[in-house]
């Protein structure tokens, strides 16, 4: 290979070579430019990913690990499939589902009877502050976190249990909360919206690549042609272009919050569209529940 390039170089004349040059030396100047800035910008605006901490994880964990932070040809090669993330988070969804009931109520220390004003509602959804997450390509945000809060009604008071898990280790994050019916001031399902740098199509990185190839051969085999040199410079040009920055972006979705207030308190939990029929009828029991 460094032989073809020197023989190819060989047969250019000193302006040629200075072309060449300053189109390569340019483009890897423009290149890494455009890395650094690209690498601010996530820094400055708080998306700057966390270190790939892969020791002593699970099998599982770095899998899921692999399927947020890894990137480029090999990232796409070898991380696990979107469907495959979401049948993994499925399962521990529904692992937990089974013990969330009875978690609600040891943490309440009560029983059953005493929470059977309406049945008990199920919100969920990735949490928003996971220290993984992505909206990919499909725009589904996946977080390596879950929240998954189990709200219980009293003859007099709201109970409300949250549980965090983490789908990258064994942490769990659990709070308790109840809320007197009369003192709760307001409950409101709140979108807001996130917002993350989306992850660049390959086919920017090896189109730009194939360019900045085809461009230095033209140019290495123009024998002095003027107008294959320009032409070459500017396929070179345009692969730099579409190779360093070309593609990138930033997704933007819709992300539900419910949020029930009282005069010094105030609690928030996530929550996915299939939940807002719930919640319409526990406002309904909280507002007969008021009078």
């Amino acid at each position: 290979m460094f032989g073809f390039i020197y023989l190819l170089l060989g047969n250019l004349g000193s302006g040629e070579l200075i072309v060449v040059a300053i189109l390569l030396f340019g483009g890897i100047g423009v290149f890494k430019m455009f890395s650094r800035k690209g690498k601010s910008l996530s820094s400055d605006t708080g998306f700057a990913p966390p270190q790939m901490g892969l020791r002593g994880k699970t099998k599982e964990q770095k899998q899921i690990i692999k399927y947020f932070m890894s990137t480029g040809i090999l990232g796409m090669i070898f991380r696990i499939s979107n469907s495959t993330f979401d049948n993994l988070l499925k399962r521990k969804v529904d692992e937990f589902s089974s013990q969330i009931e009875t978690r609600a109520l040891d943490a309440h220390g009560m029983d059953y009877d005493e929470v059977k004003e309406i049945r008990p509602i199920l919100v969920e959804n990735h949490y928003r502050f996971s220290r993984y997450f992505k909206i990919f390509r499909d725009h589904t945000f996946r977080a390596s976190e879950y929240q998954m809060t189990y709200l219980m009604f009293g003859e007099k008071q709201l109970y409300a249990y949250s549980y965090i898990f983490d789908l990258t280790g064994a942490d769990t994050v659990e709070q308790t909360k109840e809320y007197f019916y009369k003192d709760i001031t307001n409950v409101e399902v709140t979108k807001g919206q996130i917002e993350h740098p989306a992850p660049r199509p390959m086919e920017y990185i090896i189109g730009g690549i194939a360019c900045i190839i085809i461009g230095l051969l033209l140019v290495l085999v123009s024998q002095g042609n003027g107008g294959v040199i320009f032409l070459g410079g500017l396929i070179l040009a345009a692969g730099v272009f579409i190779s360093a920055f070309a593609g990138y972006s930033r997704r933007v979705i819709d992300y539900l919050i419910l949020k029930l207030t009282v005069s010094d308190d105030e609690f928030i939990c996530a929550m996915n569209i299939e939940n807002i029929a719930a919640i319409q009828g526990m406002k309904a029991k909280i507002r007969e529940k008021k009078k």
